[in-house]
């Protein structure tokens, strides 16, 4: 996946969150990113459960959708790998 700091993304329910919610993603790890929860995102019951981490969860790659300003899923592009010599 194509997916990079500063990227807004969208995010389906997961195990620890039962609505879906957008955000931006502050810093990417292998297989996983942190992702600053936009206001308004979440129930109250849910937005509590991150109160402390200052509205920043880590989500896997794959629970992640790439999307624009509106909201609009982007199409993933294809990255070519390079042949090794």
């Amino acid at each position: 996946m194509a997916l990079h700091e500063n990227n807004r993304v969208f995010c389906e329910k997961t195990e620890l969150f039962s609505d879906s919610f957008y955000g931006t993603i502050t810093k990417m790890y292998e297989h996983s990113a942190i992702v600053k929860v936009e206001p308004d995102q979440l129930s109250k019951k849910e937005t509590d459960k991150i109160d402390s981490f200052g509205d920043l969860v880590v989500i896997r790659h794959t629970e992640l959708q790439l999307v624009d300003a509106e909201g609009n899923a982007i199409a993933e592009p294809e990255e070519e790998l390079e042949a090794a010599e």
